[in-house]
């Protein structure tokens, strides 16, 4: 056949059609709000209302065969829920953080709650009375005071300390603490499941273990730094800080907890007596610590030379015997 034929000119025309019909199922103009992973956390994550996501391919027929259900949802429901949609063939990545495998997968994001499946009838009507009723729902939380629509809890401030490319080595690398930090993306599904049990073992380590978090999206150079390829990725910053290992772990408080407490026994720094000469040096040595011991020795004109060596000596077996526990400070005030 002719590439100049009439009948090969109508196949490439509508080889044209259907790729031009499959590549955007929504246009710019479409009342449809259109998702991206720089958007996501904003008009999803962030949003103080109910946005229901549908999780689309362009060539997937069921998908083609909502868009215009999809459309006249999202004009019915303007002014009380959003409706918008993500091109999971492009954006792949985001899309496998929400566990999609097929198409089209519809999810409902509430304020201060994990996101759930639409599993009703694809049509306008049964759309909008499942986006109503998590608009009451949510409304109902703010009547008995849950502000953002989950537990008060989320709203206190978390023990894990925000890490950034300006603190983190002054915090995390020069320090000789146990660092265990979390880096992670808003937009990730598995971060936010984490995100609970990571500031309850935060609290929880409180005075043991220092716990951090690192925003990758906007810390790219610690992410690259460190060599992290997905997310949420836990790196342990023990006793070598340019080498940190990962933990492999299950992702619930408890386990956190027990591995750091694991990790600082064999993290521990050898026993030490610092001699006291100041308030500094007790804010520095004992800041951190949950039992800091002080010692007041005698002059060393009374016990003489032999005498205050045997009294660092008892000191220093002392802490040898804390020296698996975060009441391994001990400071000396002495009087020379």
């Amino acid at each position: 056949m002719s590439p100049q034929s009439p009948l090969w000119i109508a196949l490439l025309l509508c080889v044209f059609s259907l790729t031009t019909r499959v590549s955007a199922l929504y246009g710019p103009s479409s009342p449809v709000l259109q998702l991206s992973p720089s958007n996501f956390k904003s008009k999803v994550l962030n949003s103080n209302g109910v946005v229901l996501v549908e999780f689309f391919a362009p060539w997937c027929g069921h998908c083609q065969a909502l868009t215009p259900v999809w459309e006249k949802a999202a004009t019915v429901l303007k002014g009380v829920a959003t409706i918008a949609a993500l091109d999971a063939d492009a954006h792949k990545s985001l899309a496998q953080e929400y566990g999609i495998r097929g198409f089209p997968t519809i999810k409902v994001f509430a304020p201060g709650k994990p996101p759930v499946d639409y599993q009703g009838a694809r049509d306008v009507k049964p759309i909008a009375e499942f986006a109503f009723q998590q608009v009451k729902a949510l409304l109902k939380d703010r009547l008995n005071g849950k502000t953002t629509g989950g537990s008060t809890e989320k709203n206190e401030p978390s023990a894990s300390v925000e890490l950034n490319s300006k603190n983190f080595d002054e915090l995390v690398v020069k320090s000789k603490d146990l660092w265990i930090v979390e880096f992670f993306a808003p937009w990730c599904g598995h971060c936010k499941k984490l995100a609970p049990e990571w500031k309850k073992a935060a609290k929880n380590l409180q005075g043991k273990v220092k716990l951090g978090h690192v925003d990758c999206d906007a810390e790219k150079s610690l992410m690259s730094r460190f060599n992290v390829q997905g997310f949420p990725t836990i790196l342990v910053f023990g006793a070598d800080k340019d080498s940190p290992s990962p933990y492999e772990g299950v992702r619930a408080a408890s386990a956190i907890e027990s591995f750091a407490i694991e990790q600082l026994e064999s993290n521990v720094s050898p026993p030490e007596v610092i001699e006291l000469t100041g308030p500094e040096v007790m804010e520095e040595k004992c800041g951190s610590a949950a039992i800091c011991f002080v010692a007041f020795l005698p002059d060393i004109l009374d016990s003489g030379a032999e005498g205050r060596k045997k009294y660092l000596e008892l000191l220093l077996s002392v802490a040898e015997k804390f020296e698996r526990s975060p009441h391994r400070h001990l400071c000396m005030d002495s009087f020379w």
